[in-house]
C-alpha cells in the first residue's frame, strides 16, 4: 500500500515540480482549489492592511505639518508685533523729545504754544522750503566762488605764461644775459664789475630781475633767515649789508642799515666796491654777506668786514652749499682773519648759514693771509 500511494503522489507532479491537475482526481482538485483561494483571501487582507496603515501614516504627518506651520506662523507673527510695538515707542518718544526741545525754545524766545504746534503738525513743508532756500543760496554761492578762482587763474595764466612769441623770446633772452651776467661777477675782479655794471646799469637791473626769478624757484629764501635772526639783537646794533641787491634787508628790520651794491637801485642802496666801502673803522656791530661773496677777491671783502668791525662784531654769511669742498677749511681760513666761528647751520639741502665773532683785527698782516676761494655758482640752461 505504501508503494501505491508514492505513486499516486509521484503521478501527481509533474517533470517542472509543479502540481499536474489532468492526473489529480476530484476531490485533490477541490482541496488544491480551497488552498488556493484561502491564500489570495489571505493576501488581499495583507494589501488592505497596509494600505490603511499608510492613510493612517500619511494622515498623521499631514497633520503634523500643519502643527509646525502654525506654531512657526505664530512665532514669526509675535516677533513682528514686538518688533512693531518698539518702533512705535521708539517714534513716540523721539516725537515727545522734539515737542520738548521746541517747548524749550519757545520759553527762551517767548514764541505761543500755537506756532509750536502748526510746526510740528506741518514739519514736512517747513523743511522742504527751509531745504530750497539752502540749495539756492548755496548754489549762488558756489557760482561766486567759480567765478572768482576763473578770474585769478586767467590772470596767473596771463602773468607766468607768455602769450605771445615775442614774449617768450624776451622771456628767454633775460634768462640767458642773466646766466652771462652770474658768471661774469664770479669769474671777474670786484672792480671790473663795478666798472662794467657803472657804464651800464641796465645790465644790473636785468641781473635782479633774473636774480628774483631765480628765488621764487628755491624752497627758502636765505635772507629771510638772516632778517629774523637780526630782529632778535638790541636796537642800537648797527647792520651792514654787502651786496644787498635792492635793500630788502634794510627795509624789513628797525636797525640802521648801510646797505652797499655795485649800482644803487634806490635811495637805501650805496653805490660802490664791497671791498673797499665808506664806512668808519669799527663802527659796525654786524656785517652781512648773503649771496654776494662773488668775485675773484673774496680776501678783500673778508678784509674789509673785519675793518669795519667793532671787536666782538658779528659775521653773517649765507652761501650755496655747492661752493664749499671742505667747510671746515673754510672755517679755518677765516680765522687767520681774526673771526672765530660761534655758529653753522648745514642741515639745508641747498644753503649754509656760518656766523662768526670778531676775535682780533687784522692790522698790517694782509699780505700773509692765505687766500679764499669758493667755487663759482652757475646756473645751467633750460
Amino acid at each position: 500500500m505504501g508503494k501505491k500511494i508514492r505513486k499516486n503522489k509521484a503521478s501527481l507532479t509533474n517533470d517542472s515540480g509543479n502540481i499536474d491537475k489532468k492526473n489529480m482526481s476530484k476531490k485533490q482538485k477541490q482541496k488544491a482549489n480551497n488552498v488556493g483561494k484561502q491564500n489570495l483571501g489571505i493576501a488581499k487582507d495583507n494589501n488592505l492592511k497596509f494600505k490603511s496603515n499608510k492613510k493612517k501614516n500619511m494622515n498623521k504627518l499631514s497633520k503634523t505639518l500643519k502643527q509646525v506651520q502654525k506654531t512657526e506662523g505664530n512665532f514669526v507673527n509675535s516677533k513682528l508685533v514686538k518688533v512693531a510695538n518698539i518702533k512705535k515707542k521708539f517714534d513716540t518718544e523721539k516725537l515727545d523729545h522734539s515737542v520738548q526741545k521746541k517747548q524749550q525754545k519757545a520759553k527762551k524766545q517767548k514764541k505761543p504754544m500755537k506756532q509750536i504746534q502748526s510746526s510740528m503738525t506741518s514739519p514736512k513743508k517747513n523743511n522742504t522750503t527751509t531745504a530750497k532756500k539752502r540749495h539756492n543760496l548755496d548754489v549762488k554761492k558756489l557760482e561766486e566762488i567759480l567765478n572768482v578762482k576763473q578770474k585769478q587763474t586767467k590772470k596767473e595764466k596771463e602773468t607766468v605764461n607768455p602769450v605771445t612769441l615775442r614774449d617768450r623770446m624776451l622771456q628767454k633772452l633775460r634768462t640767458s644775459r642773466f646766466r652771462f651776467l652770474n658768471e661774469s661777477i664770479y669769474k671777474n675782479h670786484s672792480q671790473e664789475s663795478k666798472k662794467y655794471f657803472k657804464d651800464d646799469p641796465d645790465a644790473f637791473k636785468a641781473y635782479h630781475d633774473g636774480y628774483k626769478q631765480q628765488v621764487q624757484q628755491w624752497p627758502l629764501n636765505p635772507l629771510d633767515v638772516i632778517i629774523s635772526s637780526i630782529k632778535t639783537m638790541p636796537r642800537e646794533y648797527i647792520i651792514a649789508d654787502f651786496g644787498c641787491g635792492e635793500g630788502r634787508l634794510a627795509t624789513s628790520v628797525a636797525h640802521k642799515v648801510h646797505s652797499f651794491d655795485f649800482v644803487s637801485l634806490n635811495d637805501h642802496v650805496t653805490a660802490c666796491d664791497m671791498a673797499h666801502t665808506p664806512l668808519l673803522t669799527n663802527g659796525v656791530h654786524v656785517v652781512v654777506f648773503c649771496l654776494s661773496l662773488m668775485g675773484t677777491n673774496l680776501k678783500d671783502y673778508i678784509i674789509e668786514a673785519n675793518r669795519v668791525l667793532k671787536k666782538d662784531g658779528i659775521l653773517k654769511i649765507a652761501e650755496v652749499e655747492s661752493r664749499f669742498e671742505q667747510i671746515e677749511d673754510f672755517i679755518k681760513v677765516l680765522s687767520e682773519y681774526g673771526f672765530k666761528n660761534t655758529w653753522k647751520d648745514l642741515s639745508n639741502n641747498l644753503f649754509y648759514f656760518l656766523d662768526f665773532k670778531k676775535v682780533k683785527d687784522i692790522g698790517n698782516k694782509k699780505a700773509k693771509l692765505s687766500p679764499i676761494t669758493l667755487k663759482p655758482c652757475l646756473y645751467k640752461k633750460r
